[in-house]
This record gives structure tokens, C-alpha cells and sequence, in this order.
């Protein structure tokens, strides 16, 4: 007669099987893979979040320096001198073109005044004469003289700097021919320093032979 065996439940003899499921890190934790395929959850301080350390403020992309306001006295002052800068500029230009244009012809030929100023000073070796009509008392003598001694009269101009800012100079050759006679020619080599005042004007004028 055959013996029945009893065999044992093998469903309740394996053991129970895991659940397999993400494990999901609160917020701040990050999750760490072990060597065995396990998940771990490792909890990491953020004190930001935390609200123990302040947020710090995020700087802006293009952000313009920050200068102090000007005044509206000190803006005024400032428009006032680029005008009086811009003011002796353009009179210092008139006077040296002024210059270079009619003395040639200053000894038969009256020359323009407008870039003197009425106090203007004429010195010469010998002389001193102040005033704006006095000035113009000094050419017409020249013209009156030259016509009365010479048949001709010219003025040649050698060069035109500025040693300085408020300088003009002027290197010129007096030519003449007398009255005389005989054949003759004059000359006369010479120099004028004229002085400019903050607008641009001349206020003295000093010749010189050399």
C-alpha cells in the first residue's frame, strides 16, 4: 500500500516580499544609492530655508552707478564757464585771422578794432599809450608819415604762434621805399606781443624792432 507523504506549505515557509516603491526625500534631503541597490534618505541642513539666514537681495543686471545730484547753483556755474570757454575760443580765432589779414596793410589802410578791448594798452621802447582811441590815433600817424616819406609801404608777415594761451605773436618786415632821389629800400624787422584778456579780446599790444 503506498504511504502518502505530507509536504510542507512551501507558500508559508517564503518569505514575504517587499514592497518595492520610491522613496521620496522631504524637502532639503537628498537621496544616497548604497551599494546594494538600496535607497537611503540623508536629511541636509539649509538654514536659508530654514529662515535661520536671511535671503541675501539679488543684484540687478545693469545697474547704473549712483552719483550724487548737482546742484542747480553748481550746474549754472558750469554752463557759465563752458560759455565764457567757448566765448574766448571763438574771439581768439577771430583776432589771430583779424591779424593776419590786415596788417599788411595796416600802414596805408585803417585795420578793424573790434578785437581790442577799450582799455587797451599800447607800449612801445619809449611810450605808453592807454585807451582805445589813443590806439587809433598811433596808426593814422603811421599812415600820415608813411604817405608823407615813403612811395610804398608794406608789411610782411614771418609767423604767427602762441607761447601761451593768452599770447598772440607776430614776427613781420616793414618794407619802404623813401622819397629820395636815388634808388633806396627800407626794412625794418620786428615783433608784436598782444595780450588777451579771459573773453578773448586783446588788451595790450607791444611792438618791438629786433
Amino acid at each position: 500500500m503506498a504511504q502518502l507523504l505530507h509536504l510542507p506549505d512551501l507558500a508559508a515557509a517564503r518569505p514575504p516580499a517587499r514592497r518595492r516603491g520610491v522613496a521620496v526625500a522631504a524637502s532639503g534631503a537628498r537621496v544616497k544609492q548604497g551599494e546594494a541597490g538600496k535607497r537611503r534618505v540623508i536629511r541636509v541642513a539649509d538654514p536659508v530655508r530654514e529662515g535661520r539666514l536671511p535671503v541675501p537681495p539679488t543684484p540687478p543686471l545693469f545697474a547704473a552707478p549712483v552719483t550724487p545730484s548737482e546742484s542747480p547753483a553748481a550746474s549754472r556755474r558750469r554752463e557759465e564757464d563752458e560759455e565764457e570757454r567757448q566765448r574766448y575760443y571763438l574771439n581768439m580765432g577771430y583776432a589771430i585771422r583779424t591779424l593776419r589779414e590786415e596788417l599788411p596793410d595796416v600802414l596805408y589802410k585803417e585795420p578793424s578794432f573790434d578785437i581790442y578791448r577799450d582799455d587797451i594798452v599800447f607800449k612801445d621802447p619809449l611810450n605808453t599809450f592807454k585807451g582805445l582811441e589813443n590806439y587809433k590815433r598811433i596808426f593814422w600817424a603811421l599812415r600820415f608819415t608813411g604817405r608823407i616819406f615813403f612811395k610804398a609801404l608794406w608789411v610782411d608777415i614771418v609767423s604767427i604762434w602762441q607761447p601761451a594761451e593768452n599770447l598772440i605773436m607776430i614776427r613781420w618786415i616793414a618794407h619802404g621805399i623813401p622819397r629820395v632821389p636815388w634808388d633806396g629800400l627800407g626794412r625794418f624787422d620786428g615783433a608784436s606781443v598782444y595780450k588777451l584778456d579771459k573773453n578773448g579780446k586783446i588788451y595790450e599790444h607791444k611792438p618791438r624792432l629786433i
